[in-house]
Protein backbone atom coordinates (compact mmCIF):
# COMPACT_ATOMS: atom_id res chain seq x y z
CA UNK A 1 0.00 0.00 0.00
CA UNK A 2 2.87 2.33 -0.68
CA UNK A 3 1.22 4.76 -3.09
CA UNK A 4 2.61 8.04 -4.28
CA UNK A 5 0.65 11.20 -3.54
CA UNK A 6 -0.11 11.69 -7.22
CA UNK A 7 -1.69 8.22 -7.36
CA UNK A 8 -4.11 9.12 -4.58
CA UNK A 9 -5.61 12.11 -6.40
CA UNK A 10 -9.04 11.56 -7.91
CA UNK A 11 -9.50 13.64 -11.05
CA UNK A 12 -13.20 12.89 -11.49
CA UNK A 13 -15.60 15.44 -10.03
CA UNK A 14 -16.93 14.82 -6.51
CA UNK A 15 -20.48 15.17 -7.85
CA UNK A 16 -19.99 12.50 -10.50
CA UNK A 17 -20.78 8.85 -10.04
CA UNK A 18 -17.19 7.77 -10.62
CA UNK A 19 -15.61 10.55 -8.54
CA UNK A 20 -17.87 10.02 -5.56
CA UNK A 21 -17.33 6.25 -5.62
CA UNK A 22 -13.55 6.61 -5.82
CA UNK A 23 -13.49 9.09 -2.93
CA UNK A 24 -15.77 6.95 -0.75
CA UNK A 25 -13.86 3.76 -1.61
CA UNK A 26 -10.71 5.27 -0.05
CA UNK A 27 -12.11 4.37 3.38
CA UNK A 28 -11.59 0.67 2.59
CA UNK A 29 -7.80 1.01 2.70
CA UNK A 30 -6.94 -1.06 5.72
CA UNK A 31 -4.26 -3.61 6.50
CA UNK A 32 -6.65 -5.67 8.61
CA UNK A 33 -8.59 -7.87 6.17
CA UNK A 34 -11.30 -8.78 8.69
CA UNK A 35 -12.11 -5.13 9.47
CA UNK A 36 -11.92 -4.24 5.81
CA UNK A 37 -14.39 -6.87 4.55
CA UNK A 38 -16.73 -6.98 7.54
CA UNK A 39 -17.02 -3.26 8.28
CA UNK A 40 -15.41 -0.92 5.76
CA UNK A 41 -16.57 -2.44 2.46
CA UNK A 42 -20.27 -2.64 3.47
CA UNK A 43 -20.02 0.92 4.81
CA UNK A 44 -18.48 2.11 1.53
CA UNK A 45 -21.20 0.39 -0.50
CA UNK A 46 -23.90 1.93 1.70
CA UNK A 47 -22.40 5.43 1.37
CA UNK A 48 -21.91 5.01 -2.37
CA UNK A 49 -25.57 4.05 -2.83
CA UNK A 50 -26.79 7.18 -1.03
CA UNK A 51 -24.24 9.40 -2.74
CA UNK A 52 -25.38 8.12 -6.13
CA UNK A 53 -29.03 8.75 -5.23
CA UNK A 54 -28.14 12.33 -4.29
CA UNK A 55 -26.08 12.81 -7.46
CA UNK A 56 -28.90 11.51 -9.66
CA UNK A 57 -31.30 14.01 -8.08
CA UNK A 58 -28.69 16.77 -8.39
CA UNK A 59 -28.21 16.06 -12.09
CA UNK A 60 -31.95 16.17 -12.70
CA UNK A 61 -32.22 19.57 -11.02
CA UNK A 62 -28.97 21.45 -11.78
CA UNK A 63 -26.57 19.19 -13.68
CA UNK A 64 -26.67 20.68 -17.15
CA UNK A 65 -26.13 24.21 -15.82
CA UNK A 66 -22.84 23.28 -14.16
CA UNK A 67 -21.05 21.60 -17.09
CA UNK A 68 -18.69 24.55 -17.80
CA UNK A 69 -17.77 24.85 -14.11
CA UNK A 70 -17.10 21.12 -13.84
CA UNK A 71 -14.78 21.22 -16.86
CA UNK A 72 -12.77 24.06 -15.34
CA UNK A 73 -12.48 22.30 -11.98
CA UNK A 74 -11.44 19.05 -13.66
CA UNK A 75 -8.57 20.78 -15.42
CA UNK A 76 -7.38 22.26 -12.12
CA UNK A 77 -7.44 18.80 -10.46
CA UNK A 78 -5.49 17.36 -13.40
CA UNK A 79 -2.95 20.17 -13.11
CA UNK A 80 -2.54 19.48 -9.40
CA UNK A 81 -1.94 15.78 -10.10
CA UNK A 82 0.56 16.59 -12.87
CA UNK A 83 2.47 18.98 -10.61
CA UNK A 84 2.71 16.31 -7.92
CA UNK A 85 3.97 13.78 -10.47
CA UNK A 86 6.60 16.25 -11.67
CA UNK A 87 7.72 16.92 -8.08
CA UNK A 88 7.93 13.18 -7.37
CA UNK A 89 10.07 12.61 -10.47
CA UNK A 90 12.42 15.41 -9.46
CA UNK A 91 12.71 13.97 -5.95
CA UNK A 92 13.60 10.56 -7.38
CA UNK A 93 16.24 12.11 -9.63
CA UNK A 94 17.77 13.99 -6.71
CA UNK A 95 18.07 10.76 -4.71
CA UNK A 96 20.21 9.12 -7.39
Amino acid sequence: MNELKSEKIVVSAPLSFNGSALRIWKITRSENAYVKWSLLVPLALFLTFFAWCFIALWYMAFGILLVPYRLIRRSSRKNKRDQLRHREILEQLEKK
